[in-house]
């Protein structure tokens, strides 16, 4: 997979399990979905997360591992378990992806990747992405998202539960690699998670 939509993936994650809203009093009430997300990014997701995650290939292929996030002071750190030999560390607008095996790493700006707009003080998914599609059940949500100007690089699915109001989950779906799409799934998160400065820059675990 590649490491750009692997990041993707990890951001979302740590956004699945903030804290819901509550359904809107009023009967029938339109909701602006689009809005809430904006707000759910930018309101709910401030404090420092921590949480194991299984990510599911299209092939079924499975690996685990946890991810540390500070979505605010632009701070994400992605460490698989062995024996995948993968970290990947968002810090300073710079992601570096490193191979624990090969201890070769490879570094690249977040500004060419679709993680970007997630990076932003502020989220605003009319200005830096385009929705291509939104759905509603009874129980939940479903946005799909494409980054303005690389369409072609594939789509997020987001899906929500609507009470409380959390992501669920999501699909990356990749459109320039045969249809392959990844799942990531989260356990164990833990909100105003206490971790030690150093998870960033380091690509082993630091005890806590």
């Amino acid at each position: 997979m590649k490491i750009l939509n692997l990041l993707i993936l990890v951001f979302l994650n740590f956004v699945c399990c903030a804290k819901g809203y509550q359904k809107p009093t009023a009967t029938g009430q339109k909701i602006d979905w689009i809005a809430k997300i904006e707000d759910y990014f930018n309101s709910k997701l401030t404090s420092s997360v921590q949480s194991d995650f299984t990510q599911i290939g299209s092939r079924g292929g499975i690996s685990t591992g946890k991810i540390f996030l500070q979505r605010k002071e632009g701070l994400m750190k992605l460490y698989y378990n062995d024996p995948n030999p993968n970290v990947v560390i968002v810090k300073d607008y710079k992601l570096t992806h490193f191979d624990r095996d090969l201890k070769e790493k490879t570094v690249i700006t977040v500004y060419s990747s679709p993680l970007a707009f997630f990076l932003e003080k502020k989220v605003d998914l009319k200005k830096n992405v385009k929705v291509v599609s939104q759905d509603e059940s009874s129980d939940s949500v479903t946005i799909t998202l494409k980054k303005n100007g690389d369409e072609d690089e594939g789509a997020i699915t987001l899906l929500f539960s609507k009470d409380p109001f959390r992501l669920r989950g999501w699909v990356i779906l990749e459109n320039n690699n045969y249809g392959r799409q990844t799942q990531i799934i989260l356990e164990n998160t833990q909100f105003k998670a206490e971790f030690d400065d150093k998870e960033f820059d380091r690509f082993s675990l630091v005890d806590s």
